[in-house]
């Protein structure tokens, strides 16, 4: 089956040897078991946690927790190496002032961020733009024991919008280790990406591009993160619970005249909702820590003063050491096929009275307290039930996908549920 004169491999140890000098690096790092800091860098040789104290190995040589790090500065200098992807690394720039062109998120102002930060790099259309997505799943059926494991992605804006989130080239840098989710010390975890991101936006690295056959210095800028909103908390520093959990309208609510809707018998005037800029953002953030959970902070994650009355900040984000973050115009996106899954999800616990469901003994307290809507409190329950595509053992519904979630929200849930849900209930969902 072979060419004549070939050989093939006689094992698996001689063919990882023969393809060495092709793959692209990785790296392992050890972290703290209860997610408190990485042995990285000056910390590398440390055999105890300084944050709590506890041991860095199991027993022996045996880690509690390792992470995977691939170094994106490779993979995208191998971007260049083909003739054919280096000349579309360069379509926005190409293409900036055609009319009639799709829509792309780094079209318009996002793009020209690299060259209003960078202004000696201006006249290089090559530099690269990023997104930072993540989240997390379950490789566990959800019977067994819970486990959550959360990849981190970058997206390559440079390309062109039918090319940017093909597999190929959506590139995996960290994959964080489970079985708890990383919550708010995710930080600790985007240590070495940080640190790659800071390098490669202020010195670059020397890259070969195919299609002008020649050298140049690449630089990178991540022009923001794409999360769902519990992840949006993670990232950002912003916790998105209680009174204040907009991070867009912060301690400004433009709804507080709503006396039927929101508070009873109680009208607030607040001045017209002003969006703080990057540098308002970062003066207000530099005094927190960038480790939310542990000693460094408080005990038992206690808030810091005024937190749910004139700020939501529990951390400063660790993207506040990126020279250029406070310049954004937008830091952080929400994905809507996140949120799709998780309204429908709440919505379908709730009308089917699950034990999930967000419609419980508290939150009707709190709707008595606090709004005149005297037709949902705690006396005046409502349960409401819907019939099929359920198990009838449990009152539950298969775990839909993220699209399939997104059809069924936007074609079958008003159909469903008209008539079985007051009007105004169902005018808002609808």
């Amino acid at each position: 089956m072979l060419p004549k004169g070939e050989k093939l491999v006689e094992n698996i140890y001689e063919t990882k040897k023969l393809l060495k000098i092709i793959r692209l690096p990785k790296k392992r790092f050890m972290l703290a078991k209860k997610h408190c800091m990485i042995f990285y860098g000056a910390d590398s040789n440390l055999t105890k946690c300084r944050v709590c104290d506890h041991d860095r190995y199991k027993s022996g040589r045996l880690p509690y927790l390792v992470m995977r790090y691939l170094s994106i500065a490779p993979r995208l200098q191998r971007l260049y190496l083909t003739k054919k992807t280096a000349k579309q690394m360069t379509w926005h720039y190409e293409h900036e002032t055609e009319p009639g062109l799709l829509v792309h998120p780094s079209d318009g102002e996002a793009w020209k961020h690299f060259d209003l930060m960078h202004p000696e790099s201006s006249s290089e259309p090559r530099n690269v733009r990023l997104g930072l997505c993540t989240d997390g799943f379950s490789p566990n059926n959800s019977n067994t024991t819970p486990y959550s494991c959360w990849p981190v992605f970058l997206s390559i804006y440079n390309l062109p919008p039918w090319m940017c989130l093909k597999e190929p080239y959506v590139q995996l840098s960290i994959v964080i280790p489970g079985k708890k989710i990383p919550g708010q010390n995710i930080d600790v975890f985007l240590r070495p990406l940080i640190d790659e991101l800071k390098m490669l936006y202020t010195d670059g690295v020397v890259t070969y591009d195919a299609s002008t056959k020649c050298n140049f210095t690449m630089k990178v800028i991540l022009l923001w993160t794409v999360s769902d909103f519990p992840a949006y908390a993670m990232l950002s520093g912003w916790s998105t619970h209680g009174k204040l959990a907009c991070p867009y309208c912060m301690e400004q609510h433009t709804y507080r005249g709503d006396t039927k809707g929101f508070l009873a018998n109680k009208v607030e005037r607040s001045s017209p909702l002003q969006i703080l800029t990057g540098d308002q953002i970062r003066e207000q953030v530099r005094h927190f820590p960038t480790l939310y959970e542990g000693k460094p902070f408080r005990a038992k994650n206690a808030k810091w003063p005024g937190f749910g009355i004139t700020h939501n900040w529990v951390k400063r984000s660790i993207f506040w050491e990126l020279p250029y973050w406070q310049k954004l115009l937008i830091r952080h996106n929400l994905d809507p096929m996140h949120i799709d899954t998780n309204v429908i999800e709440n919505i379908f616990n709730t009308v089917m009275d699950t034990p999930k469901s967000k419609d419980n003994m508290n939150a009707r307290k709190d709707i008595e307290m606090y709004c005149n809507q005297v037709q949902w409190h705690t006396w005046k329950k409502i349960r409401l039930k819907l019939g099929g595509c359920v198990n009838v053992d449990d009152n539950s519904f298969c775990k839909f996908k993220s699209h399939e979630c997104h059809v069924f929200l936007q074609r079958f849930f008003p159909i469903s549920l008209r008539g079985m849900v007051p009007n105004s209930t169902w005018d808002a969902i609808t």
